[in-house]
């Protein structure tokens, strides 16, 4: 029978969920609290005197010149730090800082896949600004990091010198994920590890359409073909929240043995007792 798992953010000092209501979440990063929309968000604020500390507000109703943040305070970029990585923080004009705290979930999980092992190839599909990227290659993994965007790739250059790995095993790509697949198939390579966090729809630079529920069908019969026999892990996370984690796995379970998937979703505990569910994900293991 497999196995289907909430899994709560690990509470790290530089982060905090502090509430959460009416649309909206306030966090803290570091010294920093952020009002920013949620649309999961469908509930009653509980502590609405806090809410008036924001140092920044994206208001999710203000258009003009594209500019949605009130910021009160803050300078871009500020920093925020988990053990040995360091990420370069802004306000997007997308809401997003650059970091999404739930996925330290993950990074926790694929460390203890790799633990202890040897000359570990890890591939990261739809990486952003490296965060996991940055994670693994500090815990000894040798990474290829892929993504389309040329500016996510140099936002997660200047995180690998802010979290002083110049010198780690990782290799940049600007490339479409799946084209990048189908090539290293093609040449050999093999893998031992691969997370994917693709975009529920979105367009590469050529202009071309990505969809979650066309697209990654065929990108996960390709990654098969550059798994090692015996693969550490393949992850698959999603915000495409209309998905549920059985979704999940009923599609992984189309590509890898059954028996070794598991499902859940991704939560971040509140302050005040609640939790933000935040993305599902499957991922399948051999170890």
């Amino acid at each position: 029978m497999n196995i289907m798992v909430t899994i709560q953010m690990p509470r790290v000092p530089e982060y905090e969920l502090v509430d959460s209501g009416d649309g909206y979440k306030l966090e803290r990063y570091g010294a920093y609290l952020i009002a920013r929309p949620d649309p999961v968000v469908v509930w009653r604020k509980k502590n609405p005197d806090m809410w008036k500390r924001a140092d920044a507000v994206f208001h999710k109703d203000k258009r003009a010149d594209g500019k949605h943040w009130e910021n009160k305070s803050i300078r871009d970029p500020w920093l925020f730090h988990f053990e040995q990585v360091t990420m370069a923080l802004r306000m997007t004009p997308f809401k997003h800082t650059g970091l999404f705290p739930e996925q330290i979930a993950n990074w926790l999980w694929m460390k203890e896949k790799i633990a202890g092992r040897r000359d570990v190839k890890v591939l990261n599909l739809f990486g952003y600004t490296g965060g996991a990227t940055l994670y693994l290659a500090w815990q000894g993994a040798s990474v290829t990091h892929v993504d389309a965007s040329k500016p996510s790739i140099a936002w997660a250059n200047e995180n690998q010198r802010a979290s002083e790995l110049e010198k780690a095993p990782i290799r940049w790509i600007v490339d479409d994920a799946r084209k990048f697949v189908i090539r290293e198939a093609k040449r050999g390579n093999v893998y031992d590890g691969i997370l994917l966090d693709p975009p529920s729809f979105g367009r590469d630079p050529k202009g071309k359409i990505f969809q979650f529920e066309t697209d990654v069908p065929p990108l996960l019969e390709d990654i098969k073909k550059i798994l090692s026999p015996t693969p550490l892990f393949v992850l698959l996370n999603s915000y495409s929240m209309g998905y549920s984690p059985a979704a999940l796995e009923n599609m992984f379970a189309d590509f890898f043995p059954a028996q070794r998937i598991e499902s859940g979703e991704l939560q971040i505990p509140e302050k005040n007792g609640r939790a933000l569910p935040c993305s599902v994900f499957a991922r399948y293991s051999e170890v």
